[in-house]
Protein backbone atom coordinates (compact mmCIF):
# COMPACT_ATOMS: atom_id res chain seq x y z
CA UNK A 1 0.00 0.00 0.00
CA UNK A 2 1.62 3.31 -0.92
CA UNK A 3 1.52 6.24 1.70
CA UNK A 4 0.52 9.41 0.10
CA UNK A 5 1.87 12.02 1.51
CA UNK A 6 0.37 15.78 1.06
CA UNK A 7 2.89 18.65 -0.27
CA UNK A 8 4.45 20.77 2.60
CA UNK A 9 3.19 23.96 1.69
CA UNK A 10 2.06 27.36 3.19
CA UNK A 11 -1.66 26.14 2.44
CA UNK A 12 -1.76 23.02 4.22
CA UNK A 13 0.02 24.19 6.63
CA UNK A 14 -1.93 27.25 7.46
CA UNK A 15 -1.01 30.77 6.33
CA UNK A 16 -1.12 32.19 10.05
CA UNK A 17 0.78 29.30 11.58
CA UNK A 18 3.35 29.23 8.57
CA UNK A 19 4.45 32.89 9.12
CA UNK A 20 3.68 33.27 12.40
CA UNK A 21 6.10 30.30 13.19
CA UNK A 22 9.05 31.97 11.02
CA UNK A 23 8.33 35.13 12.82
CA UNK A 24 8.80 33.27 16.35
CA UNK A 25 11.41 31.07 15.24
CA UNK A 26 13.57 34.62 13.70
CA UNK A 27 12.70 36.12 17.18
CA UNK A 28 13.61 32.98 19.23
CA UNK A 29 16.83 33.06 17.14
CA UNK A 30 17.88 36.55 18.22
CA UNK A 31 17.09 36.31 21.67
CA UNK A 32 18.65 32.74 22.13
CA UNK A 33 21.71 34.19 20.49
CA UNK A 34 21.94 36.61 22.73
CA UNK A 35 21.52 34.25 25.89
CA UNK A 36 24.14 31.80 24.59
CA UNK A 37 26.48 34.53 23.86
CA UNK A 38 25.48 36.10 27.83
CA UNK A 39 26.16 32.26 29.32
CA UNK A 40 29.60 31.83 27.54
CA UNK A 41 30.76 35.23 29.41
CA UNK A 42 29.06 34.14 32.39
CA UNK A 43 30.48 30.70 32.13
CA UNK A 44 34.17 32.31 31.39
CA UNK A 45 33.78 34.59 34.40
CA UNK A 46 36.08 32.42 36.64
CA UNK A 47 39.20 33.04 34.40
CA UNK A 48 38.84 36.73 34.74
CA UNK A 49 38.37 36.40 38.02
CA UNK A 50 40.70 38.76 39.32
CA UNK A 51 38.79 41.50 37.04
CA UNK A 52 35.60 41.31 37.68
CA UNK A 53 34.15 41.93 34.09
CA UNK A 54 32.20 40.45 31.44
CA UNK A 55 34.34 41.72 28.98
CA UNK A 56 35.79 38.13 27.50
CA UNK A 57 36.36 38.15 24.13
CA UNK A 58 34.09 35.55 22.33
CA UNK A 59 35.93 33.52 19.79
CA UNK A 60 35.14 32.92 16.35
CA UNK A 61 34.31 29.27 16.73
CA UNK A 62 32.05 30.18 19.38
CA UNK A 63 30.52 33.12 17.39
CA UNK A 64 29.45 30.83 14.64
CA UNK A 65 28.74 27.75 16.82
CA UNK A 66 26.39 29.73 18.80
CA UNK A 67 25.07 31.53 15.41
CA UNK A 68 23.90 27.46 14.41
CA UNK A 69 22.69 26.28 17.83
CA UNK A 70 20.50 29.20 18.34
CA UNK A 71 18.83 28.98 14.72
CA UNK A 72 18.82 25.48 15.44
CA UNK A 73 16.50 25.55 18.61
CA UNK A 74 14.33 27.99 17.33
CA UNK A 75 13.49 25.96 14.19
CA UNK A 76 11.73 23.50 17.52
CA UNK A 77 9.45 26.77 18.00
CA UNK A 78 8.75 26.81 14.35
CA UNK A 79 8.08 23.30 13.68
CA UNK A 80 5.95 23.16 17.19
CA UNK A 81 3.89 26.17 15.58
CA UNK A 82 3.57 24.49 11.97
CA UNK A 83 2.73 21.14 12.73
CA UNK A 84 0.06 22.78 16.20
CA UNK A 85 -3.22 21.48 13.68
CA UNK A 86 -5.43 19.94 16.38
CA UNK A 87 -7.38 17.60 13.93
CA UNK A 88 -6.68 16.20 10.61
CA UNK A 89 -9.00 14.27 8.37
CA UNK A 90 -7.87 10.73 9.86
CA UNK A 91 -6.60 9.71 12.99
CA UNK A 92 -3.13 8.06 12.14
CA UNK A 93 -1.92 11.71 11.00
CA UNK A 94 -4.14 13.47 14.06
CA UNK A 95 -1.52 11.18 16.25
CA UNK A 96 1.51 12.12 13.72
CA UNK A 97 1.01 16.02 13.79
CA UNK A 98 0.63 15.66 17.71
CA UNK A 99 3.97 13.83 17.87
CA UNK A 100 5.40 16.19 15.59
CA UNK A 101 4.44 19.06 17.75
CA UNK A 102 5.33 18.08 21.13
CA UNK A 103 8.65 16.30 20.42
CA UNK A 104 10.59 19.16 18.80
CA UNK A 105 9.51 20.99 22.67
CA UNK A 106 11.23 18.46 24.11
CA UNK A 107 14.33 18.02 22.20
CA UNK A 108 14.94 21.86 22.94
CA UNK A 109 14.81 21.54 26.24
CA UNK A 110 16.69 18.20 26.53
CA UNK A 111 19.54 19.77 24.61
CA UNK A 112 19.31 23.14 26.42
CA UNK A 113 19.75 21.41 29.25
CA UNK A 114 22.84 19.58 28.21
CA UNK A 115 24.75 22.39 26.81
CA UNK A 116 23.99 24.69 30.04
CA UNK A 117 25.91 21.52 31.92
CA UNK A 118 28.60 21.45 29.21
CA UNK A 119 29.27 25.26 29.46
CA UNK A 120 29.31 24.95 33.32
CA UNK A 121 31.30 21.98 32.99
CA UNK A 122 34.28 23.61 30.72
CA UNK A 123 34.57 26.43 32.67
CA UNK A 124 36.22 24.93 35.60
CA UNK A 125 38.77 22.63 33.46
CA UNK A 126 41.24 23.37 30.40
CA UNK A 127 39.15 21.39 27.86
CA UNK A 128 37.25 23.53 25.62
CA UNK A 129 34.71 22.66 22.69
CA UNK A 130 37.20 24.57 20.38
CA UNK A 131 40.10 22.60 20.54
CA UNK A 132 39.22 19.20 21.79
CA UNK A 133 35.53 18.95 19.86
CA UNK A 134 35.70 21.24 17.20
CA UNK A 135 33.29 19.26 14.81
CA UNK A 136 30.89 17.83 17.60
CA UNK A 137 30.04 21.07 18.44
CA UNK A 138 27.98 21.88 15.23
CA UNK A 139 26.77 18.26 15.29
CA UNK A 140 24.37 19.24 18.15
CA UNK A 141 22.16 22.24 15.99
CA UNK A 142 22.30 19.89 12.92
CA UNK A 143 20.95 17.22 14.61
CA UNK A 144 17.92 19.67 16.32
CA UNK A 145 17.35 20.58 12.63
CA UNK A 146 17.60 17.77 10.74
CA UNK A 147 14.95 15.77 13.49
CA UNK A 148 12.88 18.94 13.31
CA UNK A 149 12.86 17.91 9.20
CA UNK A 150 12.56 14.50 10.12
CA UNK A 151 9.06 15.11 12.14
CA UNK A 152 7.83 16.76 9.17
CA UNK A 153 8.85 14.57 6.53
CA UNK A 154 6.96 12.02 8.12
CA UNK A 155 3.73 13.86 7.46
CA UNK A 156 4.38 15.88 4.07
CA UNK A 157 6.80 15.39 1.55
CA UNK A 158 8.88 17.97 1.69
CA UNK A 159 12.17 17.18 -0.45
CA UNK A 160 11.79 20.87 -1.90
CA UNK A 161 11.13 22.96 1.24
CA UNK A 162 14.19 20.97 3.32
CA UNK A 163 16.29 21.66 0.82
CA UNK A 164 15.61 25.45 0.65
CA UNK A 165 15.02 26.18 4.31
CA UNK A 166 18.64 23.89 4.71
CA UNK A 167 20.38 26.93 2.61
CA UNK A 168 18.04 29.33 4.90
CA UNK A 169 19.51 27.67 7.81
CA UNK A 170 23.75 27.80 6.41
CA UNK A 171 22.84 31.70 6.05
CA UNK A 172 21.24 32.65 9.02
CA UNK A 173 23.61 30.65 11.08
CA UNK A 174 26.22 32.85 9.77
CA UNK A 175 24.13 35.49 10.01
CA UNK A 176 23.57 35.37 13.39
CA UNK A 177 27.45 34.66 14.11
CA UNK A 178 27.69 38.15 13.26
CA UNK A 179 25.20 40.19 15.01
Amino acid sequence: MKNLKPEFSINEVGKFRFYSGILIGIGFSIILNSLFRLTLRVCNLGMSIDQWSLEYEIPLYYHILIGFASFGFSFCFTTYLWMSKPFANNRRKTLKLRMAQINPIWIFFGTLIFLLRLFWFFTSIELTIEKDFPVLGFMIPTFIYLYCWNLISDIYKSKKAFLISSLIFIISGIILSGI
